[in-house]
């Protein structure tokens, strides 16, 4: 039987410049809603709130003044308000005309904003006009006095010593420096980088990533004393690596018993772990292309995560499903020793220059990173520094990093499960119960861990089955479900944010991390782990374990990546995650019952677009085709594809499926919760008529169905959330084609947001925008169906084969 290939969709394109962003000819309706705006007349509640707020920064501002022990050449001082409305351009002027506050960082939606004092004298109109709100006459209107900025204000506060420590690590303290252009600023890190060297202390600082500081083995009272001194410095987290997996177990069988062999033409996955112990069955698909960061080697395992993740990454799910003899590698590694014991730090800085070096020396694209760091992302919060330099490096250099969300531990689960039972440790409860938890659970600490929070790469959950027959799930349910140590996302839209809802417009379904999830075995019991490769240096023991967690899930889904790439080696990294997330199946069904009780979709809070199915991922079948483009777009554009549907298939009686999914990276907008992602592109499958009509036109002119409509709305664009993946699913009857001339397009359009600063939004002017989609169309058959599909496409519609391996460049129908 022929293998039927991914091919791009070539037809002619038609573009047109600019588009219509309005709705309708009449004003549009605003909603009216009491909690999503600042009380109308000046409330006593309101008044106690600010005048607390107004007594505390005074008292911690004094108190940190007080405790300073070194004198720098200026001091810079923060405050960070929490607004009712969304802080945007015309307030931004506003506050830094007349109060003299610049804002530099944008949180909670952009609700929450971390401001410079810049100018003393005109902060002091601030306060003064904070006094005269709290002593106005109660009920009173404020509109028109003075002091009506003041009622945008839910409350506010200083940044003391206090905020800055996240926590006090002695080694491998991470110091996040605020984004400044003052003047101080520069004197400010002078002294932090003499303060450093007087006291000993490794420092890794790069100027690529000047808002980020690494430190060596420092003690408590050097930390405190940075913290308490140091305006500059934003935070001083940790960057060390947590416990890398829930639980293992020993090994059953006493050796390999199984040969691989190696195909040509094999990609290399960047492994970013703990090194890789070079075992006998693999030790040919473990590149001589490494790194080290800790001095130890990047071939010594002493943990055995790193040679367990390799394993999983060369031989992919076939090698846990069937035990054979021999097995085919479905990729090399490429060794980035990232730590040595399971709790060192992670060079973060080196690291980015690491996979930067391996992109760009040695060509590999896709890399594996089985690690997290401590920081578990609270409700709505920003984006991680960790996840914005990620974001960046897969967006410059084309490459795609499979990222695990982290794990619950297992010593954390057993005492939920076991010894302190409460219905908010059931699951799935335990993942989403806020103000319902128990004494020793907050559902917060279910979200995800950083770097998952990135946006251009991968992140991915894992489900409760270990790929063997049967159902050897221990807590969790069902093997098809999210297991019980994996992690969720961390928007919350149910959640008010300094007391006001969050708009509709504001809340984004395809939003979502993980993107993915991929089985990673159940907890507990040795038959719900997952069997894998076991490090002799590490266990003590040879040949094989088993063991749970994300990190055995993440792996997998970069294997599938890594085939897919040597299949189509030409193709962007944003097409494989597209083809990756248009190929996820709901294991678990469309109304998972122990998910019912909950009002939204949790459990794709867990699963994200699902779990990439091997079948339908590398070729199609004769009744289906899966279509590549890859576009480049300008901003306010408008890009239409045709797609000529076969003339049979109107007299066929038959239906065909479109599954479409878009991706595209982006250049990240640092410290800005709403604007992170700038740049709005979306598609949509459409009547084939003039682009100009899409373009100008109203949606009832160029829609197919009322149902069929664009991926992601782009109207409110400075307020709204955008997503970077995207997805449409629908089916055409063949008593449609009466309408359609046997034709639809695919309409591509792009735009971007205004309130992000003249730089970047002049870098997103200049830029071509390179997005990615996959349309997959099945034809759904009756009995007269002749599975025909794939040839009909092909030679209805003008298509170019992808570049393949050598020797494979031959499009077989």
């Amino acid at each position: 039987m022929a293998l039927n290939k991914i091919v791009h969709l070539a037809n002619d394109p038609t573009e047109n410049s600019g588009f219509k962003k309005t709705r309708g000819f009449k004003k549009p309706v605003v909603e009216k809603d009491d909690d999503n705006e600042a009380p109308k007349s000046i409330r006593l509640f309101h008044q106690r709130r600010l005048r607390s707020s107004n007594d505390n920064f005074s008292t911690e501002r004094s108190k940190r003044n007080e405790e300073r022990t070194i004198k720098l050449p200026a001091n810079i001082d923060l405050i960070r308000i929490h607004f009712y409305a969304i802080f945007q351009l015309d307030l931004q002027k506003k506050f830094y005309n007349r109060y003299g506050i610049l804002g530099i960082e944008y949180d909670k939606f952009n609700k929450s904003v971390l401001f410079e004092i810049v100018d003393e004298r005109k902060f002091a109109t601030l306060v003064a006009h904070v006094d005269a709100f709290c002593s106005a006459e109660k009920n009173s209107s404020y509109e028109g006095s003075s002091f009506a900025l003041v009622a945008l204000i839910h409350d506010f506060d200083f940044i003391s010593t206090n905020n800055r420590l996240t926590e006090i690590p002695e080694r491998g303290a991470v110091i996040s420096l605020i984004n400044s252009s003052l003047r101080a600023f520069n004197d400010q890190k002078n002294e932090l980088f003499n303060f450093l060297e007087k006291r000993q202390v490794e420092i890794i600082y790069n100027e690529s990533y000047p808002t980020l500081l690494e430190l060596g083995e420092a003690d408590i009272d050097t930390i405190n004393e940075l913290a308490q001194n140091f305006d500059i410095v934003r935070a001083i987290t940790s960057a060390r690596a947590i416990k890398v997996r829930p639980g293992e177990y020993g090994d059953l069988r006493r050796e390999f018993g199984f040969t691989v062999t190696e195909p040509a033409n094999l990609e290399t996955v960047g492994l970013i772990d703990t090194g890789v112990n070079r075992l006998e069955p693999i030790r040919e698909l473990i590149s001589a292309i490494n790194y080290d960061h800790t001095g130890f080697g990047a071939y010594w395992d002493e943990s055995g995560h790193g040679t367990m993740v390799a394993g999983l990454i060369i031989l992919g799910e076939e090698f846990i499903r069937e035990v054979r003899g021999n097995y085919e590698a479905k990729a090399r590694v490429a060794v980035i020793k990232a730590i040595h014991n399971n709790n060192d730090e992670i060079k973060i800085t080196d690291l980015l220059a690491d996979i930067r070096h391996a992109r760009r020396e040695h060509g590999i694209r896709i890399f594996n990173m089985s690690l997290n760091i401590p920081s578990i992302k609270k409700y709505n919060e920003n984006y991680s520094y960790f996840a914005y330099e990620l974001d960046k490096l897969a967006y410059e250099e084309d490459l795609l990093i499979f990222l695990s969300v982290g794990n619950i531990d297992a010593d954390r689960i057993a005492e939920l499960t076991i010894f302190e039972r409460h219905d908010s440790h059931e699951y799935p409860t335990i993942f989403y119960c806020p103000g319902e938890g128990s004494d020793i659970h907050d559902c917060q600490t279910t979200n995800i861990h950083e770097p998952a929070d990135s946006l251009n790469n991968i992140s991915v959950g894992a489900l409760a089955g270990n790929l063997e027959p049967g159902d050897q799930t221990d807590i969790t349910p069902a093997k098809e479900y999210p297991a019980y140590y994996t992690r969720k996302f961390h928007f919350d839209y149910e959640q008010k944010i300094n007391g006001t809802t969050i708009k509709r417009n504001q809340t984004n379904k395809y939003l979502n991390k993980p993107d993915i999830v991929m089985e990673g075995g159940d907890l507990h019991e040795y038959e719900a782990g997952m069997e894998v490769l076991r490090s002799p240096i590490a266990d003590g023991q040879q040949f094989y374990g088993r063991a749970c967690g994300t990190s055995l899930a993440t792996p997998l889904a970069a294997s599938l990546a890594a085939e897919l790439l040597a299949l189509y080696p030409t193709l962007r990294t944003q097409t494989i995650k597209a083809l990756l997330l248009n190929n996820g199946k709901k294991l678990w069904g469309n109304h998972p019952p122990h998910f019912a009780p909950f009002e939204f979709d949790l459990v794709r809070k867990l699963t994200g677009f699902g779990r990439p199915a091997r079948e339908g991922l590398f070729f199609s079948s004769d009744n289906s085709i899966t279509f590549v483009v890859e576009q480049d777009i300008d901003l306010d554009e408008v890009i239409a594809v045709p797609i000529n549907i076969p003339p049979y298939f109107a007299e066929s009686g038959n239906k065909l499926k479109f599954d479409v999914t878009l991706c595209y990276s982006f250049l990240p907008v640092q410290h800005n919760h709403l604007n992170y992602l700038p740049l709005h592109i979306s598609c949509g499958i459409f009547k084939c008529c003039d682009v100009g009509i899409i373009a100008g036109g109203d949606a009832k002119e160029y829609r197919i169905k009322s149902s069929i409509s664009w991926t992601e709305d782009f109207f409110g664009v400075e307020n709204r959330l955008f997503s970077n993946a995207q997805q449409l699913s629908f089916n055409l009857q063949a008593s449609d084609m009466e309408d359609l001339d046997n034709k639809v397009c695919l309409a591509i359009r792009c735009t971007a947001k205004k309130n992000i600063g003249e730089s970047h939004r002049k870098q997103l002017e200049d830029t071509l925008h390179e997005v990615s989609i996959v349309v997959a169309i099945t034809e759904i058959p009756d009995a007269r169906a002749g599975n025909q599909l794939y040839a009909a496409m092909l030679e209805n519609n003008k298509i170019e084969n992808i570049v393949e391996a050598e020797g494979e460049n031959d499009l077989t129908v």
